[in-house]
């Protein structure tokens, strides 16, 4: 972390922006900036940048304040080193995520004007841990396909990804130090990778979804979108438990405990899981994924390719099978209702959902279970796995968000995975690559992220042009 004193006298000004999280908590907890300051900066942040990029379905101007002057004042009232890591901090929820008495639509026609009454667990988490919401980002429709008008930062003409798509925008374009998103295919790691930030999908278990608008059960994770690992796990640590309400909460997830991250983290034995994910890669991705690796090998870790025997096609064949069926049973009473009403891409794979067979639906999860057992074996020899985030640079196909391959393996077996920045093309496209790791392993996982981090680094904000401020 950068000493105080290398921001010198005028850290409000766009420094404060490009702040980690764990950075702005130190300002906080100095007491060199309040939290009422701190929302001020970042809601100005928004309504300078907003307009260029589209990353937010509203903004929660008064709850916003009431959230930080509260955060000042229990700050005041505790002794130093007593307030978690989050207070007075600054987020965003991607807009599937129930808020009591604030518009949760999920990018839908259908559910325009719906106001829940009750907030999912982990807002409550987050409001105890005192962080300040200041609004809910753009989703595709009901957290599937159907891409939103938010832009890519970085080359607008390119999907920013999905379908957490304007959490990813508002972290990368320094208008939030963090949002939260959900994963059922690839919705958190390839909107990280596209955008430039770090983007965590925990364990399968590990995070309520209570209060979370449902896909695929066995398959929607909670996940963070951030710019560093330190980060992910600060947020992780908050919002993690087992929660009796969500009926796939694991029992695990009540004595899981997340300890700190080393300050001295070994050199990890990594995994290179090779065939499959270079073969589908495009040049831009071999290259900076060749290129990534050779930075880690020359600063101490133990690489070794690592050949599966997994038909990863069908894995994510059976991945589709199973999203689709759970989706469509959760949408019958709606689609009863209401089936004129959803965008093309989400009614195309609720009526796929409706016509899979259950024998094949039985099959997709025989496979899972394969698949999962495989993978499990393999940490018996490494500490994590490695491979590109995505196959490709974001495309330029802007009715999609993008390639969903190279994601799907973990969130279809309910692994640990997270997408880590790895330089730039030839272009000034953002790169990643991303580490996988043991169920309930986070910890692991996460220090050896921090190391990768410490030797690939981290990425700038894009800039966007005619963006003045």
């Amino acid at each position: 972390m950068k000493s105080l004193q290398e921001f010198g006298n005028n850290f409000m000004d766009n420094n404060l922006h490009d702040l980690t999280v764990s950075e702005l908590s130190a300002l906080l907890e100095k007491k060199e900036i309040s939290s009422v300051e701190l929302t001020k900066e970042f809601l100005d942040k928004i309504e300078i940048t907003e307009q260029s990029v589209n990353a937010f379905a509203l903004i929660t101007h008064e709850k916003a304040f009431e959230q930080a002057s509260e955060s000042d004042k229990n700050r005041k009232q505790h002794e130093p080193g007593k307030c978690s890591d989050l207070e007075g901090i600054p987020y965003g929820l991607k807009d599937i995520f129930d808020t009591k008495n604030i518009l949760t639509e999920a990018g839908s026609e259908i559910y325009k004007g719906r106001i829940p009454d009750s907030d999912a667990r982990v807002v409550e988490l987050l409001n105890w841990d005192g962080a300040v919401l200041l609004g809910k980002t753009i989703t595709t429709e009901f957290a599937d396909g159907h891409p939103p008008e938010t832009k890519n930062p970085w080359d607008p003409s390119r999907t920013p990804g999905g379908s957490s798509t304007g959490s990813a925008v508002a972290v990368a374009t320094r208008m939030l130090p963090y949002a939260l998103g959900t994963q059922t295919v690839g919705s958190v790691l390839r909107p990280a990778a596209y955008n430039g930030i770090v983007g965590l999908k925990p364990t399968y278990g590990l995070v309520s979804r209570t209060g979370v608008i449902p896909q695929s059960d066995s398959c929607d994770t909670v996940g963070v979108l951030c710019r560093s690992v330190n980060d992910a796990w600060l947020i992780l640590k908050s919002i993690l438990g087992y929660d009796h309400k969500d009926k796939k909460s694991s029992i695990q997830a009540g004595n899981f405990k997340l300890n700190n991250l080393k300050n001295f983290i070994p050199k990890p034995k990594i995994g290179f899981l090779n065939k499959y994910f270079m073969e589908e890669s495009d040049e831009d991705v071999k290259h900076s994924t060749l290129s990534a690796l050779k930075s880690l090998s020359n600063q101490g870790a133990v690489i070794e390719e690592l050949e599966l025997k997994i038909d990863f096609k069908l894995g994510f064949q059976s991945h589709r099978i199973v999203q689709q069926s759970e989706m469509a049973q959760w949408h019958k009473p709606l689609y009863s209702k209401y089936a004129n009403k959803y965008k093309p891409i989400t009614l195309e794979y609720i009526k796929s959902g409706f016509s899979q067979k259950a024998t094949e639906y039985m099959d997709a999860l025989e496979f899972r279970n394969h698949m999962r057992k495989i993978f499990i074996d393999s940490f018996k020899s490494f500490d994590v796995l490695i491979m590109p985030t995505a196959s490709g640079l974001p495309p330029k196909d802007l009715s999609r968000t993008g390639d969903t391959r190279f994601q799907s393996p973990w969130t279809f077996t309910g692994l640990p995975s997270i997408a880590i920045p790895a330089g730039l093309s030839e272009n000034g496209l953002p790169q990643s690559i991303q580490l996988v790791g043991a169920p309930f392993k986070e910890e692991k996982l996460l220090n050896a992220a921090k190391w990768v981090e410490t030797v690939l680094g981290t990425l700038p904000a894009p800039i966007i042009k005619g963006e003045t401020s």
